[in-house]
């Protein structure tokens, strides 16, 4: 019984926080991949915190040194995924930190069962309704907190993953500080969880549905002028027409292939979009594999200089990486 009242609430309130995604952009793989590593999070916090709490006070080492190396630990998987263009909305964001700390808390979990010897119910219920859902809830709320500020200005910076990772920290130390008994901290939590979780992912949706739509009426005139031989009448064309001078004719050319070609694939990215909202599978296609080949062979002719010049038209970081990484 106290294993699973303390290892399969948090999997289960996941396996919820999953299902509530209308989108499911999220493949199983990733979402295990970072509970493996909220797994290693615990195991490297074990020495770390062992070595606090036999130099400082336990006090100090439970409400401050704990929360704050633990919260590092379990944001890195974030960071990495943010750096590879995975996550691109609120939803994407909580569902990863929420798992992160999920792994983290079964591990801790799992060494509690084996070093304290008791039958007591409730003290089992507190760390599996309590302390797990903690860990999943802090990392997660730092995750959205650092998609929130990314989002707006489309750009990774340090102080915006800062900003989201003090925000787990202050959540973790408010709870392992015990300002109020832990049962009624549990009670409070798992009370006031899932309204938080439901206005994430309104936002979120929400988000998506506008950017979709922003991006969609925009792209499909480009692409429409383009195809009829009008591109040089666009801003687009005009641009390339102004920059033409610094760059060989051959350049010219991959840069409008590159355009087109990055047009039709984002075009194909919110059809998946749509699919996956309407509940529908993709198959994989062997001709957008071949286009998104092209797509990096293009960029590599066209070298750095002259894709960084292409940033006006196409702008190559956030949404618009993230976008392409579904067709991947």
């Amino acid at each position: 019984m106290p294993v699973i009242v303390s290892l399969l609430p948090v999997l289960i309130f996941l396996l919820v926080l999953n299902s509530l995604d209308t989108f499911k952009l999220l493949k199983p793989v990733v979402i295990v991949s970072v509970i493996l590593c909220g797994f290693l999070s615990a195991l490297f916090a074990y020495p770390i915190n062992n070595f606090f709490f036999s130099t400082f006070d336990e006090r100090l080492v439970t409400g401050f040194t704990a929360p704050f190396f633990e919260e590092i630990l379990k944001f890195i998987v974030v960071v990495f995924l943010f750096y590879r263009n995975k996550l691109g909305f609120l939803a994407d964001a909580l569902i990863i930190g929420f798992a992160s700390g999920a792994g983290f808390s079964i591990i801790e979990n799992i060494f509690y069962l084996n070093h304290i010897e008791t039958n007591n119910l409730m003290l089992w219920v507190i760390r599996g309704l309590g302390t797990a859902i903690m860990h999943g809830t802090a990392t997660g709320i730092a995750a959205v907190i650092a998609q929130s500020l990314i989002s707006k200005k489309e750009k990774i910076k340090f102080h915006y993953l800062l900003t989201g990772l003090c925000g787990g920290f202050f959540i973790h130390a408010v709870f392992n500080n015990f300002f109020l008994s832990p049962l009624l901290q549990t009670i409070l939590q798992i009370s006031l969880l899932p309204l938080i979780v439901i206005q994430i992912f309104t936002i979120s949706e929400k988000s998506l549905r506008n950017w979709m739509e922003e991006q969609s009426q925009s792209e499909f005139e480009l692409l429409r002028m383009i195809k009829k031989g009008e591109f040089k009448s666009t801003r687009a064309g005009k641009y390339i027409l102004s920059i033409k001078s610094r760059f060989s004719p051959e350049v010219i050319l991959d840069m409008l292939a590159y355009i087109q070609l990055h047009l039709e694939l984002s075009i194909k990215a919110k059809g998946l979009l749509l699919m996956k909202e309407a509940g529908f599978e993709s198959k994989k296609d062997e001709e957008l594999k071949g286009m998104l080949n092209e797509l990096s062979f293009l960029a590599k002719s066209i070298g750095k200089t002259g894709m960084r010049t292409l940033i006006p038209i196409i702008k190559l970081s956030g949404k618009n990486l993230w976008k392409l990484n579904l067709l991947k």
